[in-house]
């Protein structure tokens, strides 16, 4: 995935102008699944007690080195060094970037995660549907085997992810998922748009957790269920085999 510019940055620039006060307008979410959606930067900046119970759990099993994949505005890991935690910030967004340092984030890496080879962790957190970055089914393969060689052999991958199947159900709890369709359901295009600034559109991924799983276990990893949600969201502990 490209690196974000500030000119094309629709989440990094809503994150910035909230950070410094200048706009709190939403970011407007478009789909191919759902009507218009907004997003309120006010959610990147959310406290620990703010956050989902999933969330929660995942920054209390951080251990050693941490790496911390789509940072966003350092929600997780300002809390991680509030914990004395060793935590390095990933994101491919300037405008986040430039807002986790502004925050005090100490580590701060603007680069992508398929490219990022130069340390190893002993625990790598991917939340807010971390899996999604690998935008295909075919990319989490390629995502997780990624993953592995940026992890020391006790190290660990916390990962969270959602079941959309729900959305293909009709009133008698029927799915109608073309079976025969080349794509996951899962695999979901987007667009943003903040103010003016319109972003590429994108796909974002959405496994469900048999999938993930299997897909992890093929990679080399253990897999433990870590918790489940209340809306088909569930959050995985990747351990190597």
């Amino acid at each position: 995935m490209p690196l974000l510019k500030k000119v094309n940055d629709p989440i990094g620039q809503a994150i910035w102008d909230y950070a410094n006060g200048i706009c709190k307008d939403s970011i407007v979410v478009k789909s191919e699944i759902a009507e218009d959606d907004v997003l309120l930067p006010s959610y990147f900046f959310r406290e620990y007690d703010q956050m989902p119970i999933q969330e929660q759990k995942a920054l209390s099993l951080c251990r050693g080195r941490i790496l911390d994949v789509g940072a966003g505005a350092g929600a997780h890991t300002l809390w991680l060094q509030e914990k004395a935690h060793s935590v390095d910030a990933l994101e491919i967004s300037e405008l986040s970037c430039d807002t986790m340092i502004k925050r005090g984030v100490k580590n701060v890496i603007l680069q992508d995660i398929f490219t990022y080879k130069d340390q190893k962790y002993d625990t790598i957190l991917m939340l807010m549907n971390g899996a999604g970055l690998a935008k295909t089914l075919p990319g989490l393969t390629t995502l997780l085997n990624h993953l592995k060689t940026l992890l020391h052999p006790e190290g660990k991958i916390l990962i969270d992810s959602s079941d959309l199947l729900y959305l293909f159900e009709d009133e008698d709890g029927e799915t109608w998922v073309d079976l025969a369709s080349e794509t996951y359901y899962g695999e979901i295009d987007y667009q943003l748009t903040y103010k003016s600034i319109v972003g590429q559109p994108f796909t974002w991924l959405f496994v469900d957790q048999e999938t993930l799983s299997h897909c992890a276990q093929a990679t080399g990893f253990r897999v433990t269920e870590i918790s489940k949600g209340d809306h088909f969201d569930f959050l995985l502990e990747l351990a190597l085999a």
